[in-house]
């Protein structure tokens, strides 16, 4: 081989180590406790009528958890048409987390449940329906 083929084959060698990395890499997670902080972290939730099969309506929220204070913003991007929240753009989410027990407030409704590692899931009500909610820590189709 001459020089420069040895050149070109080096890179094309760095090019896919370096591809091949980012799609193995894990995915970067945020241990939340009740006492730390954490600032922008993603979730996906998900909710629909308790004892329901409908596919759940879906948000994008990105929290900062604050020695037990939850701040942060919800994007609705769900699919499915009537959501309680349909079309909302970066609305204010706030909340709070005890122990393992958490609760997010968006506009005028409280999403009460329980935290676990990296997932949270729970109830509540929206115009007077009960709704089973459950979040994953993550962006919408990462798969974590």
């Amino acid at each position: 081989m001459r020089y420069w083929e040895i050149n070109m084959v080096r890179l094309l060698l760095g090019f896919g180590l370096a591809a091949t990395l980012v799609f193995v890499s894990p995915q970067i997670t945020y241990a939340v406790t009740a006492n730390g902080s954490a600032r922008n972290v993603p979730y996906v939730i998900g909710f629909h009528p308790l004892h329901s099969s409908q596919t759940p309506y879906l948000g994008q929220m990105h929290l900062n958890f604050n020695n037990g204070i939850i701040s942060g913003t919800y994007t609705d991007i769900s699919h499915r048409p009537g959501s309680p929240f349909a079309n909302a753009r970066n609305v204010p989410v706030s909340g709070g987390l005890s122990g393992s027990n958490v609760n997010l407030v968006i506009r005028q409704v409280t999403f009460r449940g329980t935290m676990s590692g990296q997932k949270m899931s729970g109830s509540a009500t929206i115009r007077g329906t009960i709704y089973e909610w459950a979040a994953q820590q993550g962006a919408p189709g990462s798969g974590s």
